[in-house]
């Protein structure tokens, strides 16, 4: 009777342990799910994206290129402009007349200088090729503007990659680091529960490999959310601190017009990068004419004055010339070796290979077009889903809880639910980052993304 009297003693620390892993357990659970909800941020969408504007390297070599290329037009045209030269000479003569047959001619040695400068002024009359490459200028500075307008809007979609994969690298560490507390307080709930001769041995190995396994994918989490950090800070120029979260009402809107063959058919006409390889045919098909008028004759009206100063020559006596001519030059290549030829085979080859890449970048906008269309609303569709998701998951988990007190439900099956509760919010906010970046992608590859598209987006952050 005495040690019957003992037995109910000596159970209660072991009771008020299990009730204090419980307690551990729940409040685990809680704190997870308040650790996974998104806080308040500093660095949203917009301010990155203008950050990107200043300092991301790829854009500014983009429009040092278009500038560049926009000087093709002065320098076509200075082809048809006059030209002026000056030509400058000194002679130092040392002559020794050995003998000579005309008496005028006296033998002896004699030294003397001679000054002549030479001004040149050339206007172009007739010149195919300049003519063609004027024409051709166009062309290329059209397809320098379209290039650069696709770098501008690839630039806003590198940012809204890499700030929503930040984002989403956020988020999934939260649910994790939420499901490593909770896996520890199971493991702490196994460990007491063992102690008292509750659960197996077998329980609370299962509960520490849960928990350490649950621990390496929070450090690989880290990385990964340190490495999409170091992305934006590429594009951006500057550190990258905390960034605003995604509402958790995102306005759902199908594309507009909700009719897949009207964004595929007009997306060519306003792609930046076909509209640039466009031009780019233009410009090697006038490229093609200017090489073929190698052969053709070109006129050019001449003006030159010339000067000459001699101190003395052959007849004995220094003299001062200026001569002022006025001509009208024609010239007629004949052959050239072939390079001509060559030049205009080279120049239809390139033409080909233009029109062949032309015929590519359509094929490509329009599977893009497409894909980004269906993802838009495969997207929205995913979101709604996830949604109804999450609350059966959330409504599960408080079941499961309930029944773990009454005993109906191990702790193994509450953490079961728990983590199935933090994988579909990580896959709804997923789903609500695919619509939001699907959408820029529709309207980068129909080519008419803006900055007012980031800016609307940008409201639904906080």
């Amino acid at each position: 009777m005495i040690a019957g009297r003992k037995s109910p003693r000596t159970k209660r620390p072991t009771l008020r342990a299990a009730r204090t892993a419980l307690r551990a357990l729940c409040a685990a659970l809680f704190l997870g799910t308040f650790c996974a909800s998104p806080g308040v941020y500093a660095q949203d969408l917009l301010t990155l994206y203008r950050l990107g504007q200043k300092n991301d390297p790829e854009i500014q070599r983009a429009r040092y290129e278009h500038m560049a290329k926009r000087e093709a037009m002065k320098q076509a045209i200075a082809g048809y402009l006059p030209v002026l030269t000056a030509q400058g000479e000194y002679v130092d003569t040392s002559q020794d007349i050995v003998s000579s047959d005309n008496t005028v001619f006296a033998k002896g040695e004699t030294d003397f200088k001679t000054k002549t400068y030479t001004l040149t002024l050339t206007q172009p009359l007739i010149n195919y090729a300049s003519f063609m490459q004027i024409s051709q200028a166009g062309a290329k500075v059209s397809q320098a503007n379209m290039t650069f307008e696709a770098a501008k809007q690839d630039l806003m979609i590198r940012v809204a990659e890499r700030y929503l994969a930040a984002l989403a690298s956020k988020d999934n560490l939260g649910f994790l680091r939420a499901e490593e507390t909770a896996d520890r307080g199971h493991y702490e709930l196994a460990k007491a529960r063992h102690a008292m001769g509750l659960a197996p041995i077998t329980d609370l190995h299962d509960a520490k490999a849960r928990m350490t396994e649950v621990s390496a994918r929070v450090f690989e989490a880290e990385t990964v959310l340190d490495d999409a950090r170091e992305a934006l800070r590429e594009v951006c120029g500057e550190h990258v601190g905390d960034l605003a979260s995604l509402r958790q009402e995102v306005p759902l809107k199908d594309p507009s017009p909700d009719d897949m063959n009207l964004w595929i058919k007009g997306a060519p006409d306003r792609n930046p990068e076909v509209l640039a390889q466009r031009f780019a045919v233009e410009a090697a098909r006038r490229e093609v004419s200017r090489q073929n008028a190698g052969h053709w004759p070109t006129v050019d009206l001449v003006g030159r004055h010339n000067n000459r100063d001699t101190d003395g020559s052959l007849f004995g006596g220094g003299s001062e010339v200026e001569t002022t001519e006025i001509l009208v030059q024609a010239n007629f290549t004949l052959f050239q070796g072939g390079y001509v030829l060559s030049r205009a085979r080279e120049a239809k080859n390139l033409l080909r290979a233009a029109q062949r890449e032309l015929e590519r970048l359509e094929r490509s906008v329009k599977r893009r077009v497409r894909a980004a269309f269906l993802g838009v609303k495969s997207a929205i569709s995913r979101v709604k889903a996830l949604e109804e998701s999450v609350r059966a998951q959330e409504l599960t988990l408080d079941a499961k809880k309930y029944g773990f007190k009454s005993g109906l439900y191990t702790s193994l099956a509450v953490l079961d639910a728990e983590r199935d509760l933090y994988l579909a919010k990580q896959k709804l906010s997923q789903a609500r980052y695919d619509y939001l970046l699907n959408s820029l992608r529709l309207k980068r590859a129909a080519g008419i993304l803006k900055e007012e598209d980031l800016e609307v987006i940008n409201g639904w952050f906080q």
